[in-house]
C-alpha cells in the first residue's frame, strides 16, 4: 500500500526535543510539541559516550571516530527520509540550539569539559556534528528538507 503522506509536513526532530533524559545531566527540558507525524533521530552523544557524560562541546565530538558513528546512525534515516520525501512530504528538521551535536544554526565551542557555563563553553554560529553530517547525507540524496532550531537564548 502507497504512503499516504503527500504533502504532509513530517517533523524530523532532535532526540533530546522528546525525550528529556538524553540530555547532559542539569540541563532543562526545552519545551517541544511536535504537531502531526515525527520521526524522532537517535541521540548521538548519548549512544557514544553515555547518558552519565560531561558537557562537550563541537572541538571536542569534531574528530573521525564520532563523525564515522554518526553517519552509521544516520544512513537508515536518510533511507526512510528520501522515502517519505519522494513520496511528497515535506521534512521539517528541527535541532537544539547550542548543541555541539544537533545545532542547526548555533552550536557550542571550547574544550572545558563539565556542565556548561559562559566562562567554559560559547555559542557560536555553525552546525552541530550531527546536523551537519545528517544535512550533507540529505542534501547529497538531493532530498528537500528545511531545517532549523528551537532552544534559542
Amino acid at each position: 500500500m502507497p504512503c499516504n503522506c503527500r504533502s504532509e509536513e513530517i517533523t524530523v526532530a532532535a532526540h533530546c526535543l522528546l525525550n528529556p533524559l538524553t540530555r547532559v545531566r542539569g540541563l532543562a527540558p526545552v519545551p517541544f510539541q511536535p504537531e502531526g507525524p515525527t520521526v524522532q533521530l537517535p541521540c548521538p552523544e548519548a549512544l557514544y559516550l553515555g547518558l552519565e557524560r560531561w558537557a562537550v562541546t563541537r572541538n571536542q565530538l569534531d574528530v573521525p571516530q564520532f563523525r564515522r558513528f554518526c553517519r552509521t546512525l544516520i544512513e537508515p534515516y536518510a533511507d526512510l527520509l528520501q522515502m517519505l520525501a519522494h513520496e511528497g512530504a515535506s521534512l521539517r528538521i528541527v535541532g537544539l540550539a547550542g548543541s555541539p551535536s544537533c545545532g542547526v544554526e548555533m552550536t557550542s565551542s571550547g574544550y572545558t569539559g563539565g556542565l556548561p557555563c559562559g566562562a567554559e563553553h560559547v555559542h557560536v554560529s555553525g552546525r552541530g556534528v550531527f546536523m551537519e553530517e545528517l544535512l550533507a547525507e540529505l542534501e547529497r540524496r538531493g532530498v528537500p528538507f528545511r531545517a532549523e532550531e528551537i532552544g534559542k537564548k
